[in-house]
């Protein structure tokens, strides 16, 4: 294996156990790792590294062997801290025993010397604020194989040993090699590290984004109760009154502020969603109390309801999240007639599904605009989140069912509802 071939393998070899450790074990989760573990694990592979790199010289010259045992420790060293770049440096000392005992003590000397240098050498900068990062390490590398490699020649030199132009020529592609090497390595290190950042910072704005829209939507399901309840208090303050429309206003609005706190009460548990309360209801039944709650707000606005329901139309649904859809509905149907007009509800059985028709005559929508219903933050209404629309569709695919929208500009929306009969 010529030299070119050597230090491709070298690189490599030290390249790919490094890179991995960052990609997987750096990566995992906290429940497949010890705690404290990452230093004892990045020190077994930068010893197994070194190991192979002193096995597997880049050349010999003159009897003098070049590797990139080196490196690992720096990397230990940087990436790690003291205790790691030490064990490191341990394992090296016994395999070059183990190895070469006739030279250990000179190995011993030369790596004495050399660690307490590289210590100094990081301890006097602070080269994980400097920018680029990769510029230090490399430095590093180079000031380490070219002190290296002076003390080689000043041994040469103590032992009358001859120093041959091509060992010049080699030591200097020793230090070129360990230079770029640690190039390599540190701009593997540097982006791995920079992408793992950036995907918490990622995870971190989803986050936040998340809260902000759960923020947002519980924000627009109070106001729907709360605007119903505004509306009886209006009315209940018209001396006009009788007072049996008082006491039935009163309970209207105390039933509109109980909803309200079980909306509030469904999203403080949002975060431990439990199994929804199913139960067999008769949505005639409901869509009238539905009228009940929404008529007051359509009379403010000059709107009209008009039902044209069937009896004994019984799902199996969660009273209260069907009612919080069905009242999004149709409060966005009123408010989508800022002129008057007619609200049109209708309900009727089909094969084996339950059809409930919310018909407008407003200002309509366009098909680009249809096709967008139902995402975050995207709603026709000047104030609107768009909110109160994706939750009615969740809620109505939670059952089992489904929400078709029909929509021209200038001449109305239908919603049309189907669930499951039962």
């Amino acid at each position: 294996m010529n030299v070119f071939d050597e230090i491709l393998l070298n690189i490599l070899v030290l390249s790919i156990p490094i890179v991995l450790y960052h990609l997987t074990w750096h990566e995992s989760p906290d429940s497949f790792r010890f705690k404290g573990s990452a230093p004892y694990v990045i020190s077994i592979v930068c010893s197994v590294s070194a190991l192979f790199c002193m096995s597997h010289p880049l050349f010999i010259v003159s009897g003098t062997a070049f590797d990139l045992r080196t490196l690992p420790i720096l990397v230990a060293f940087l990436y790690s801290g003291v205790r790691s770049g030490l064990a490191v440096y341990l394992v090296i000392l016994g395999y070059a025993y183990v190895m070469d005992g006739l030279h250990f003590l000179w190995f011993a000397s030369l790596a004495a010397l050399l660690v307490p240098f590289i210590l100094s050498f990081i301890s006097l900068s602070n080269w994980k604020q400097v920018t680029p990062k990769i510029m230090f390490p490399s430095l590093l590398a180079l000031a380490s194989a070219f002190a290296y490699s002076c003390m080689l020649v000043l041994y040469r030199m103590s032992m009358d040993l001859p120093i041959p132009h091509t060992f010049i020529y080699y030591t200097l592609l020793y230090i070129l090699v360990q230079t770029v090497s640690m190039g390599i390595l540190s701009y593997f290190i540097v982006r791995i590290q920079e992408n793992i950042a950036l995907r918490h910072e990622v995870h971190k704005s989803e986050k936040l984004n998340v809260l902000s829209e759960l923020a947002a939507s519980v924000a627009h399901e109070i106001r729907n109760p709360m605007t119903v309840a505004r509306g009886f208090m209006q009315m209940l303050s018209q001396s006009q009154v009788s007072e049996d429309k008082k006491r039935i206003y009163t309970h209207m609005v105390i039933e509109e502020i109980d909803r309200a706190q079980s909306i509030i009460s469904d999203y403080l548990s949002f975060a431990k969603p439990e199994a929804e309360k199913m139960e067999e209801l008769d949505l005639s039944t409901l869509a009238h109390k539905i009228s009940n709650l929404i008529t007051p707000y359509a009379a403010m606005r000059g709107i009209e309801i008009v039902f044209d329901i069937q009896a004994d139309l019984r799902i199996k649904a969660n009273s209260d999240k069907i009612t919080q859809c069905l009242i999004n509905l149709t409060k966005n149907g009123i408010e989508a007639m800022p002129d008057g007009g007619h609200l049109h509800i209708a309900g009727y059985r089909k094969d084996h599904s339950i059809i409930l028709q919310i018909k407008d005559t407003g200002v309509g929508m366009s098909e680009e605009q249809v096709q967008r219903l139902g995402t975050p933050f995207y709603s026709t209404k000047n104030k609107g989140t768009g909110l109160g629309l994706m939750v009615s569709y969740r809620i109505i695919k939670n059952f089992g069912g489904k929400i078709d929208v029909h929509s021209q500009e200038n001449l109305g929306t239908c919603f049309t509802i189907s669930l499951p009969a039962v």
